[in-house]
């Protein structure tokens, strides 16, 4: 029973995570907001206020149109800067990161050369001692076989 709870819950936030995948919102999609559509909301807000109102109001209509078109034109200009803003402290942001990215492969570079440096005097100091390590051995089996001769002559003597 449990099981089956736990099953049909899974099931649920899949389908529902599925379903909200296609719709999520995308600022792309949807254009900004222009002056003309703003222009043809304020117009239509003052023919529906021209039907109540006189002469003296249209002027003031018109004078609040426009301080309200310059309000938007204010704000547009506004976030316009505030994009502005961000884009060239992104782009300061990116600089930052490219010069140190720079700098840590400069520093790679640097360790690499050092490893070649060491790898070099490792391998050089393995095969003299490979070398001394042979003679050794030789020198050894030297001694060996006069131990042996000795030994030989000795058994002789008596």
């Amino acid at each position: 029973m449990k099981r089956n709870l736990i099953l049909l819950f899974a099931i649920l936030i899949t389908t529902g995570a599925a379903f909200a995948d296609g719709m999520v919102f995308d600022p792309t999609e949807y254009s900004e907001t222009s002056d003309i559509s703003i222009a043809k909301i304020s117009s239509a807000s003052t023919t529906s206020t021209k039907s109540a109102s006189s002469e003296s109001t249209k002027s003031t209509a018109s004078a609040t149109n426009k301080a309200l078109e310059k309000d938007i034109q204010d704000q547009s200009n506004l976030a316009q800067d505030a994009i502005s803003g961000q884009s060239t402290s992104f782009n300061n942001a990116l600089y930052e990161l490219d010069s140190a990215q720079v700098n840590i492969r400069n520093e790679l570079l640097d360790y690499q050369s050092k490893y070649q440096e060491v790898d070099t005097q490792y391998k050089l100091i393995k095969e003299q001692r490979k070398v001394l390590a042979s003679q050794i051995r030789t020198v050894e089996r030297k001694i060996k076989s006069i131990e042996r001769s000795k030994n030989h002559i000795r058994k002789t003597m008596i």
